[in-house]
């Protein structure tokens, strides 16, 4: 059995209760089973580490060759963060709507083959957008993976986005071997216990079971010491050793390696969220670990989980709210503890009833999901500076616009980051004319003095003295709205003309997924264009021919739509249902087969 302490790491068959909380494997975040966060081969999951590509997930797959203190150049995620919270200024006067987005030229020769028909899906699936919310900038941080080769000490890393940190709850020998490992430096996976299932059987496995049963039902203080929340991460950021039957297959050595697995915290989030694995679901029975778990109410230091080339200067956090659970693993009552930021007095949320509470109450309750905000007294040094600069009303030449969501985070964020004045911006430094009329909704002036304090200290830009539409944009917006009535006019038209032949020589086919992309297009549904066609979807090859797949999703169009369609968005293959077939003499025997042999291959 292994109690999982880190993301991506190797070895159980126990699993949390959250199994049913887990929201997404591509956001690879919150609430993760320990199935998950431990595959059952190591030497599979370290593989797929390697060979995986950037995915929509948040993945990013690099290898290096340097030493395993994060040494590697390490790609640097990027968000842009916005609050609820209002800002210090008032509304600008209105001025408009979200930018059109880019639509990219795609375009593809008329000669298109069935390989690259299908490989057409594939290359779109890769270029995914990643999308952004006030959920993902609040919550968002990312863990550096690494595993290193011990015999050519290879650096495989992984750069993987989290929503919370799911942790192990160490007992009282998982606690002695992980104290013991941090004395003395050596790398340690708490909770690995040695095979002696496989070599004493299942009597051995029943016997640790009912041992642990009746442990987790006897009360903390009579079985082991205290645990904190600090070796709680000890515990999920400890190295485990990958050897054994667990080897690390390196792909420098092309052989099975004893190696080392760990992993660090590459950017912090502003508010962390941390899970307590408190139930365990094992073969015969489930149970709750009840330890309690004693965390502060201020000042946990992330500093010794994080990376070395991580981009986070502030790494202290204060705890905001506490959701605890009372029961057992079959059943239980949820309440929670929060704080309010301005008086700095706890309540107790235990379903209608609300109660104010003493701090100590809070410090010894059984806690489940915890959540630390970012604390930093200089951000709010800065904030205070700020408002009395903008509280002097000195005369300046120039007003600034800055963006409203930026000043928002700013307001609230410990580290809000660069100034980012692309909110309200088209990319040719101007107002897009779908965001004109509600500009005061995204912008707040500033004084010269203020704007020059901000951008000092936290650059970004660009600077905005001046808001205008930009007539670029407009013309754009013009051609588009011109391109969407001349296609959906001339498909009416061509698709009119194709229902009133009564027996139409030649039917093509298209993909019906393709053409709802281009109808959303048309419509106005969806600024951006549909790439090249793509019928590799509905087309099979069957001796040679490609003919339409059986129960394919597709619609039947004219050679003339076909062309139309294929003149402007390039793609293919074509697939014709039916044909003209030339006349043959019905004295003919020769005739007749080879109409017969068109036919069969049609």
């Amino acid at each position: 059995k292994r109690m999982s302490g880190s993301p991506l790491r190797g070895g159980s068959q126990e699993m949390d209760e959250d199994a049913d909380v887990d929201t997404s494997a591509e956001e690879q975040a919150p609430w993760r089973t320990e199935e998950e966060q431990s595959a059952p081969d190591a030497h599979a999951e370290v593989q797929s580490q390697e060979n995986n590509q950037t995915s929509a997930s948040g993945q990013v797959q690099s290898n290096s060759t340097s030493e395993p203190d994060n040494e590697a150049s390490i790609p640097q995620p990027q968000s842009s963060p916005c609050s609820p919270v209002r800002t210090l200024q008032e509304l600008h006067p209105k001025l408009s709507s979200s930018p059109p987005r880019s639509s990219p030229l795609r375009s593809a020769g008329p000669a298109y083959s069935f390989k690259k028909a299908q490989l057409l899906l594939s290359s779109r699936k890769k270029k995914q957008s990643h999308y952004r919310s006030v959920i993902s900038d609040i919550f968002d941080g990312s863990i550096l993976s690494l595993v290193q080769c011990l015999t050519c000490d290879r650096v495989s890393t992984t750069v993987e986005t989290f929503q919370d940190l799911s942790l192990p709850i160490p007992g009282k020998e998982d606690l002695a071997k992980l104290h013991s490992s941090i004395h003395q430096n050596l790398p340690m996976k708490t909770g690995v216990c040695s095979d002696t299932y496989g070599s004493q059987g299942w009597i051995s496995y029943i016997m640790d079971s009912i041992r642990r049963f009746v442990v987790s039902c006897i009360p903390t203080w009579f079985w082991g010491p205290m645990v904190t929340l600090e070796d709680c991460l000890a515990a999920f950021f400890a190295a485990d050793e990958l050897k054994g039957d667990n080897m690390y297959s390196c792909e420098r050595c092309k052989k099975l390696r004893n190696g080392v697995k760990y992993c660090k915290v590459l950017k912090l989030p502003e508010i962390l969220c941390i899970h307590l694995k408190r139930f365990r679901h094992e073969v015969m029975y489930s149970f709750k670990i009840s330890s309690h778990v004693s965390f502060p109410l201020e000042g946990l230091d992330m500093q010794p989980f994080l990376a070395k080339d991580s981009p986070s200067q502030v790494t202290t956090y204060d705890l905001l709210s506490v959701i605890c659970h009372h029961g057992t693993a079959g059943s239980g009552h949820y309440i929670a503890y929060c704080q309010n930021v301005i008086n700095g007095q706890w309540y107790e949320f235990d379903d209608q009833y609300v109660t104010e509470v003493h701090e100590t109450v809070v410090q010894n309750a059984e806690a489940y999901v915890l959540f630390y905000r970012k604390s930093s007294e200089e951000s709010v040094r800065e904030r205070q500076k700020v408002v009395a600069l903008a509280n002097m009303k000195e005369p300046s030449l120039l007003q600034f616009y800055i963006s409203r969501e930026w000043l928002n985070k700013f307001n609230t964020f410990a580290e809000p980051g660069p100034i980012s004045n692309h909110t309200f911006l088209c990319q040719h430094g101007g107002i897009p004319p779908n965001k004109y009329h509600y500009i005061d909704d995204l912008v707040v002036i500033v004084p010269q003095n203020v704007w020059e304090y901000l951008y000092n200290s936290f650059g970004g830009g660009p600077a905005v003295n001046h808001l205008y539409m930009c007539a670029i944009c407009q013309v754009e917006i013009e051609a588009l709205a011109k391109r969407r009535k001349t296609e959906i006019d001339t498909f009416i038209k061509l698709n009119k003309e194709f229902q009133a032949e009564e027996a139409p020589t030649v039917i093509l086919c298209i993909s019906m997924q393709w053409f709802r992309e281009w109808e959303a297009f048309v419509k106005g549904k969806d600024n951006e264009p549909p790439g090249p066609i793509d019928n590799s979807k509905i087309g099979v090859m069957k001796g040679g021919h490609l003919q339409l797949k059986q129960g394919a999703d597709y619609g039947q169009i004219s050679e003339e739509t076909w062309q139309y369609l294929l003149g402007i968005y390039g793609g293919g293959p074509e697939i014709a249902i039916r044909q003209t077939v030339a006349p043959a003499d019905p004295n003919s025997l020769h005739g007749e087969r080879k109409i017969e042999a068109e036919t069969r291959a049609l």
